[in-house]
């Protein structure tokens, strides 16, 4: 049995094509487009007619691959910029008369649900609470868990491409910009901040794409990039973490397109989102702090595949 997933975020659009066949899920293809759903209209609650046009044509050639592929199954999940667009129905009415697919427009808790279900997969857990953090477009999911349950979860609309869109005005951007974006997580966050205090959290587990760009830039700069290339986590350097961050602030949006390990459309948003890690880690004093590489269409398929065979 093979299931595709497409993951239909703020910023991304995800397609995973997997299976099942013992107990660990196998990805046999995974594609990723840059759709920008969310752009010009994130704060706004609408979605531009242009990114519409955008999202469709991916959807469409993610159903052709998934079909040519041979799945039995396509799931397609929305999140943070269509949940809470005006005009997302309209969006997915448009998607399941183009290519005949239903998109499952889910809650912040299924999302939370599906991520860690998908970081299970990644990575071991353990047994003491830790917190993993998915940092999207829209939304950031906070989930506190062990490896045997969820003991909290909450997504919060502080995704970078709401953070960038609201603060980050400047290039580069200006000390003042970043004191904004620290208040208006101070705000936002106090609740992560003391549910992840309660339960003595020491671990980040950070999944997704922000994530992900900051592991290849720290790989890159340890010559060690084929760490990433064959497995499934990795293990940040936390000082190699702030001399990164540290670096990348100061810089133009042309020049942080050029730096080693760093995708160009991850580029402009980059340092938003490294302010919002930056901030779980001084405020919970993390003391360990890893990637999963598996989050949400991980966790999606997992579940799907796990009720087939049961």
């Amino acid at each position: 049995m093979k299931v595709a997933v497409i993951d239909i975020g703020t910023n991304t659009f995800n397609l995973l094509v997997a299976h099942k066949p013992n107990r660990r899920l196998i990805p046999l293809a995974i594609h990723k487009e840059f759709v920008f759903l969310g752009r010009g209209g994130i704060n706004n609650n609408i979605i531009q007619d242009d990114a519409i046009l955008r999202g469709l044509k991916t959807i469409k050639k993610f159903k052709k691959i998934a079909d040519e592929l041979g799945a039995n199954k396509i799931i397609a999940i929305a999140t943070s910029a269509v949940r809470n667009a005006k005009n997302g129905n309209d969006f997915t009415r448009k998607v399941k008369s183009l290519t005949g697919i239903d998109v499952n427009i889910i809650n912040g808790n299924q999302e939370a649900e599906y991520i860690y279900n998908g970081a299970k997969e990644a990575t071991n857990l353990g047994n003491n609470p830790v917190l993993i953090m998915d940092v999207g477009g829209g939304s950031t999911e906070f989930i506190i868990c062990d490896r045997y349950q969820v003991y909290w979860k909450k997504s919060i609309e502080v995704g970078a491409a709401r953070l960038f869109e609201q603060f980050h005005k400047s290039d580069p951007i200006l000390h003042e910009e970043i004191e904004d974006i620290e208040a208006h997580l101070e705000r936002k966050l106090n609740q992560v901040v003391e549910k992840a205090h309660d339960f003595e959290v020491e671990t980040l587990i950070g999944s997704s794409g922000a994530f992900t760009s900051i592991a290849k830039m720290i790989a890159h700069n340890l010559n060690e990039p084929e760490k990433l290339k064959h497995s499934t986590e990795y293990e940040f350097d936390l000082v190699e973490f702030e001399n990164i961050r540290e670096h990348i602030v100061h810089l133009t949006l042309e020049e942080r397109i050029k730096i080693p390990g760093l995708i160009r459309e991850r580029a402009p948003m980059i340092i938003v989102g490294t302010v919002l890690v930056k901030f779980i880690l001084e405020k919970l004093n993390i003391q360990q702090f890893k990637l999963a590489r598996y989050a949400l269409k991980e966790g999606v398929a997992s579940e799907f595949l796990n009720c087939i065979t049961h």
